[in-house]
C-alpha cells in the first residue's frame, strides 16, 4: 500500500438506529489504522437484511449525520440512500474509489457480516476495491479460534496469502486486517425495544437521536 496516501474509513449498516457502540468502533478503528476519515454509510436496502422494523433510510441516514455531529474524523454518508435499487458493496467501494482517486480505502464490516462474505453480491471484486478491516468486540476473537483454512469462505481462498494471525495480504496488495474493539453492551434492536416500549434511551446513543427518535415517533409503530 501507499503509506503516504490519504486513508479514507467505510463503515457500511443499516444504522437502524445508530448508537455509541457504532460511534465508538468508528473511533477505535479511525485512530488504530491512521483514517483521515471514516464515512458511516447507512444501507437503504440491505440485501440480506428483511425491511420489516427498518426505519426508512432518510430517517437513518440523518439520525447518524446528528451523531457525528462535532467530530470531523466521522462523516454520514448519503450514497446508499440516495441510488436506487439494492445497496450492493462494491458499488458502494467503486463509488468511493471514483470520488476518492488515489486514496486508499479500508472497509470496516463485523465479524458475523464476515462469515457471510462469499454470499455478497460480486465478493471477489470488493477485495480488489479496498482493504478490510474486520471488527468483533473486545474478549472476543474468533479468527485466532481458526486455522487459516478455515478462515476464509471456498471462493476467497486463494486470494489471501497469511503475514500473521491478524492479518493477511491479497496478491494485489491489499490488506484484511481483524481487529476487537471496546465492548459496548448496546445494540440497535434493545434500542428499538425500548423506543417500542416508550423506555429511556439515555446513555445508550447521542441526545440528538434520542430526540429524533421521539420526534418522529420512530420504532414505536407511529413512524413519522
Amino acid at each position: 500500500m501507499d503509506r503516504s496516501a490519504t486513508r479514507i474509513g467505510i463503515f457500511g449498516g443499516t444504522f437502524n438506529p445508530v448508537h455509541y457502540g457504532h460511534l465508538r468502533a468508528a473511533e477505535e478503528v479511525r485512530e488504530a489504522f491512521a483514517l483521515e476519515q471514516v464515512h458511516l454509510v447507512p444501507s437503504a436496502r440491505p440485501p440480506h437484511k428483511g425491511e420489516s422494523g427498518l426505519a426508512a433510510a432518510d430517517h437513518r441516514l440523518r439520525m447518524v449525520r446528528r451523531a457525528v455531529r462535532g467530530n470531523p474524523s466521522l462523516v454520514g454518508c448519503a450514497y446508499e440512500c440516495r441510488k436506487p435499487g439494492p445497496s450492493y458493496s462494491v458499488e458502494t467501494l467503486a463509488w468511493f474509489a471514483r470520488r476518492q482517486p488515489g486514496a486508499e480505502l479500508f472497509f470496516i464490516i463485523g465479524w458475523d457480516a464476515w462469515c457471510e462474505i462469499d454470499s455478497w453480491h460480486d465478493c471477489r471484486e470488493l477485495f480488489s476495491l479496498a482493504n478490510f478491516i474486520i471488527i468483533s468486540r473486545a474478549g472476543c476473537q474468533p479468527w485466532l479460534e481458526r486455522t487459516a483454512d478455515k478462515l476464509f469462505p471456498i471462493a476467497l481462498k486463494d486470494l489471501f496469502c497469511y503475514v500473521n494471525r491478524s492479518c493477511y495480504r491479497t496478491r494485489a496488495g491489499r490488506e484484511l486486517h481483524f481487529f476487537t474493539v471496546s465492548r459496548i453492551d448496546v445494540s440497535a434492536s434493545r434500542l428499538r425495544e425500548l423506543a417500542a416500549a416508550g423506555g429511556s434511551l439515555r446513555y445508550l446513543t447521542p441526545d440528538s437521536v434520542i430526540n429524533y427518535i421521539n420526534q418522529y415517533q420512530l420504532y414505536s409503530g407511529r413512524d413519522g
